[in-house]
């Protein structure tokens, strides 16, 4: 397995910083802007941890976690769910639909790669 983090997002500037913060740490990573992306990535990449954004145009990232948990696609990658759009029962909800943790928006830059590496992407 390739020690790289997946981000399925649409917001361009949470793409941004996410790549900015990847590459200054020299991570690997790639990024889809909808399920469909993400889909076409996953079927050729096994990635560590993946980020799903709970509110995706198309399927949603509940939708769009269960098309990868019914095809297989990375099974023992770990799923994190994200939102700018959280409440206090957003971190329970996720876990309920089988998350495997919850990355509230916008991103600390400072505190990202640490977030990563505690869920286990390697350090390089």
């Amino acid at each position: 397995m390739t020690p790289y983090a997946l981000l399925i997002d649409d917001d361009r500037d949470t793409c941004n910083l996410f790549q900015m913060v990847m590459e200054h740490s020299g991570k690997s990573f790639s990024i889809a802007g909808n399920s469909d992306e993400a889909l076409a990535i996953l079927a050729e990449n096994t990635p560590q941890i993946i980020i799903i954004d709970i509110f995706l145009p198309g399927l949603d990232g509940y939708q769009t976690f269960q098309r990868i948990q019914s095809n297989l696609l990375a099974p023992r990658a770990l799923k994190i769910a994200t939102t700018a759009y959280y409440t206090e029962d957003t971190e329970t909800q996720a876990a309920q639909w089988g998350f495997d943790g919850f990355l509230a928006k916008p991103f600390n830059p400072t505190n990202l790669i640490s977030f990563l590496e505690k869920l286990g992407l390697s350090k390089n």
